[in-house]
């Protein structure tokens, strides 16, 4: 092993130096995965097998404006953005990683379709939700969304 010593007479190993990187590297590289697997159970816990409406089919219309006017929606939208969505777009949406969501105006067909298919923007993935979440679930997301340009400071 190789012993290095700076000016001010501390030691470092070479190899060390040399694995400090790649260390640092595996362990984001675990911590996605980890957080990952968590955000896909805690999504399918939540969504717990429901059908999408009680015929099992997509939503109508109707469903979709109760579902993006309901309150209790937001809040169960809330619950599932702070599970899943926080990592990258910040607490209450202020933004991180991911475009901030605050004071924005949204159209809810957007919303949906980007929840359920996902995006892509350069290095940045959003992943695809459909597998994980029924279309209720995914309503409820994109209603707690849309009240985030109601937020206080955004007057």
């Amino acid at each position: 092993m190789i012993v290095l010593r700076s000016n001010q007479g501390k030691e470092w190993y070479e190899p060390c130096l040399a694995l400090a990187g790649k260390v640092t590297h595996a362990v984001r590289l675990c911590m996605w995965v980890v957080l990952l697997a968590l955000g896909l159970n805690a999504g399918m816990a939540m969504a717990g097998g429901t059908p999408t409406n009680d015929e099992g089919g997509p939503l109508g219309e109707n469903e979709v404006a109760q579902i993006l006017a309901s309150p209790e929606a937001a809040a169960a939208g809330e619950g599932l953005f702070n599970q899943v969505c926080v990592y990258c777009h910040g607490a209450k949406g202020i933004g991180g990683k991911a475009r901030k969501m605050q004071c924005r105006t949204y159209d809810p067909n957007y919303l949906f379709n980007t929840i359920a298919n996902g995006k892509k923007r350069g290095a940045f993935v959003m992943p695809s939700w459909k597998q994980s979440y029924d279309d209720k679930t995914m309503w409820e997301l994109a209603s707690y969304i849309m009240t985030l340009k109601d937020l206080e400071h955004c007057q």
